[in-house]
């Protein structure tokens, strides 16, 4: 919604300059609540004469840090505290207030020894940490002067096993190792290779080996600054006597399905023998042995294996079957593990009515879905939902009367409902024997059938469409997608008003856009998320999509020498044209993290390309400007294409064939609930072909640089961890529109607001 439309620009300017001024006002005075005794840590430096060192951990090392600041400036937090010191029961001074940091000499020397330990880690054992204060009345900044030293490089790599047996193991891995000859020392690097170790030999048989087996000696005395490293693999001890460690096999295989009271009652329950596993049950075995059994990753009379453990608990996880899960090992005579599966099944059917706001490109409405899921359809894990969805939206309606589709007196003006069916199969069906391949891939075969109806104020829309997919894991951070039959009727009743004003603008691209049409496409999508949910590091997001339709049909028409339509002169399907294109889209994300915040960059990329039947996108194929999501400074579907005026004053919403967007965000906590962020948007769409009726909408290097919108503007989210609500401001701060579109100037009177759920990347 925009706020000239609202009319509640003069509210909102005056407020967006107070809460300016409030924040410089808050950095003012950090020193207001102190004693006379006390003095503010105004803030900490870190001087050192080596870049390969990194200052990030270094800063983290560090015991006693400054107040919070938003931007690297404002110490807002502060602040808030100092302006309500009067009011100590204050929740805003509690809940967002930061006292003022009191420097303490004791931490900071603590912080010194800490650095000088973490350096001496890291290979650098001549290193030397100095502390230099400087003080201004009440205030003081102090500065560790670090001057690393020479950093000390492994010189060679030797073994000795104590336990003979185990060095065949290690060395035929050795080229694997995490120490490398040339490399600098690094304690954090030993440690890692000390687990790579005990992972291999725990694969091998070796259940009880642990990393307390595994010892280093490191000699710095041999000069030149190199050091040698001394792998020592211990034996095992039994009292205290040193022993060989042994290898232990797996000997029985029990799951045991039910809940722990049913389980410890286990004399009760009935047994079935199934790929040498014995399955324990009460009552009625509700899943098939054979879905269960295919989880497990090793057998009786098998060396006992870590790799082999942690993907049976994994793939009895990806099932979503049960709640908990737990493999326990019993030691029997003679090296051997019995081994038991502990399982406790979800609840299988559910019946649930859910109610949800929804925002489509800044249009928000809400949804209300009646869903049914079983869990286990056929006794096998497949996953079956029904969901009766219907809904309604406020839609930003250009050039078109309103007031008369209002649905019962309400601002809502489009209505949307329709059933959808959807049933999940954990494994691959193809009519060759992947087993082999799906073991360890979470494999799974989606099946949907959709149909839906919506009725908005220019035209209504009944769409029909079924899929039939593959997805799987190339790894933890790999996913692949691949729908091989995607088909999608769609038939558009325009209304008399609406189809007029497309008439009107004697444009043959969007008469195309708005037509019945059928889709038969074949999609992959590759997504890379290396985000590692246990540990708060940077991480990178990939997403790339392909998409190609029609291609089939129309080689089918040509060699069948198919009639074409006498009025369109294009081929149809079951009496509607079909589409035919090219779509590939990459978004590509880097999320980094900092001590006091976090920065989020984007660059989104989409082409799509039609050709042969239907010289046009279909409309949910094209690309559209603006939005919550995209270039927030614009409403959805108003920006461009290229440096079309501002569609806000034609008739119908824009679309286009290229998209290009770049954003980045700086996003910081305000409070645990409150989330704030600083963002600009740049971007556009435009179509990839000349077109007299919409004039420099086409792509066009030599004005690429006018073409691109840049929006500025602030965010305010409220995190509820299990959704996000969402309040982004934005301004124009560059409009290809505009007759002179080099030009940079804050546009207040075409302020956004942008409402919505979840982060907009």
């Amino acid at each position: 919604m925009i706020f000239r439309d609202l009319k509640i620009a003069p509210v909102i300017y005056p407020l967006l300059s107070v809460i300016g001024l409030s924040i410089l006002f808050f950095s003012c005075n950090p020193t207001k609540t102190l004693k006379d005794n006390e003095k503010f840590l105004q803030s900490n430096t870190i001087e050192i004469n080596n870049t390969k060192v990194d200052k990030e951990e270094l800063y983290n090392i560090i015991k006693q840090k400054p107040n919070k600041k938003i931007l690297g400036i404002f110490r807002f937090h502060l602040g808030v505290y100092n302006f309500l010191s009067n009011k100590e029961d204050s929740k805003m001074r509690k809940n967002i207030g930061e006292p003022p940091v009191i420097y303490d000499s004791l931490l900071s020397t603590r912080s010194q020894s800490q650095l000088n330990l973490y350096l001496n880690n890291k290979g650098y054992f001549q290193n030397k940490v100095t502390i230099a204060t400087k003080t201004d009345k009440k205030k003081i900044k102090q500065t560790f002067n670090i001057t690393s030293g020479p950093a000390y490089v492994i010189n060679d790599i030797n073994y000795q096993f104590d336990d003979p047996k185990l060095s065949s193991y290690v060395l035929a891995k050795k080229d694997y190792s995490l120490i490398k000859k040339g490399k600098n020392f690094d304690v954090d690097v030993l440690d890692n290779e000390r687990e790579r170790i005990k992972k291999i030999l725990k694969n091998e048989g070796y259940y009880y080996f642990t990393n307390s087996f595994i010892k280093y000696k490191i000699d710095t005395t041999i000069g030149n600054h190199n050091v040698n490293v001394l792998i020592e693999l211990l034996q095992d001890k039994k009292g205290d006597v040193n022993v060989p460690h042994e290898t232990y096999r797996i000997n029985e295989i029990n799951l045991f399905l039910g809940s722990k009271s049913k389980i410890d009652k286990a004399h009760l329950m009935d047994t079935l023998i199934f790929n040498d596993a014995s399955i324990i049950y009460a009552d009625k075995l509700k899943f098939k042995p054979k879905m269960l059994t295919h989880t497990l990753n090793f057998k009786p009379k098998e060396k006992y294996s870590l790799q082999n453990q942690n993907y049976t608990y994994k793939q009895l996880s990806e099932l979503r079957l049960f709640k908990n899960i737990a493999v326990i090992y019993e030691e029997t005579d003679s090296n051997k593990l019995t081994t038991n599966i502990y399982l406790t099944p979800l609840v299988i059917k559910s019946i649930t009515l859910e109610g949800v706001g929804t925002n489509t490109g800044g249009d928000l409405g809400v949804e209300g879905n009646v869903a049914y899921q079983n869990k286990n359809i056929f006794r096998g894990g497949e996953f079956l939902n029904i969901k009766l969805k219907g809904g309604v939206e406020i839609q930003r309606v250009v050039g078109v009367a309103t007031s008369a589709n209002e649905i019962l007196g309400t601002p809502f003006n489009t209505l949307e409902f329709g059933p959808e069916v959807s049933l999940e199969f954990p494994r691959f069906l193809l009519p060759v024997n992947m087993q082999n391949f799906s073991k360890r891939t979470n494999p799974r075969t989606t099946i949907t059938s959709t149909f839906n109806f919506q009725q908005r104020p220019e035209y209504s829309r009944n769409l029909m469409q079924g899929t039939f997919g593959y997805s799987w894991h190339e790894s933890q951070y790999k996913q692949h997608f691949i729908t091989p039959f995607n088909i999608s009727f769609v038939k558009l009743n325009l209304t008399d008003d609406f189809k007029n004003k497309i008439i009107a603008e004697n444009n043959p691209f969007l008469l195309s856009s708005y037509s019945d049409h059928f889709i038969s496409a074949i999609q992959y999508s590759f997504i890379l998320n290396n985000q590692d949910i246990n540990r708060i590091k940077n991480y990178q997001y990939l997403r790339f999509n392909f998409e190609t339709s029609g291609n089939l049909l129309s080689s089918y028409n040509r060699l069948t020498n198919a009639p074409k339509d006498e009025t369109t002169h294009s081929y149809n399907f079951a009496g509607i044209r079909y589409a035919e294109y090219l779509k590939t889209e990459f978004d590509l994300r880097f999320y980094e993290q900092t001590r006091l915040a976090s920065i989020v960059e984007r660059l989104a990329l989409g082409v799509g390309v039609p050709y042969g039947n239907l010289d046009v996108l279909p409309f949910e194929k094209s690309y559209f400007g603006g939005g919550s999501n995209g270039i927030r400074a614009w409403p959805a579907r108003s920006l461009g294409p290229g440096s079309l005026a501002d569609s806000l004053l034609n008739t119908v919403n824009q679309i286009g064939e290229l998209k290009i967007e770049a954003n980045i965000e700086y996003r910081f906590d305000i409070t645990k609930l409150f989330k704030g962020a600083f963002f600009i948007d740049a971007g556009n769409i435009w179509i990839l072909k000349e077109d007299p009726q919409r004039p420099h909408a086409e792509i066009n290097l030599n004005r690429f640089y006018n073409d691109i919108a840049i929006g500025v503007g602030f965010g305010l989210r409220l995190d509820f961890s299990f959704f996000i609500f969402r309040f982004d401001i934005a301004t124009p701060l560059k409009d290809p529109s505009k007759e002179d579109p080099k030009t940079y100037r804050i546009e207040l009177k075409k302020t956004t607001l942008n409402l919505g759920i979840g982060y907009p990347f």
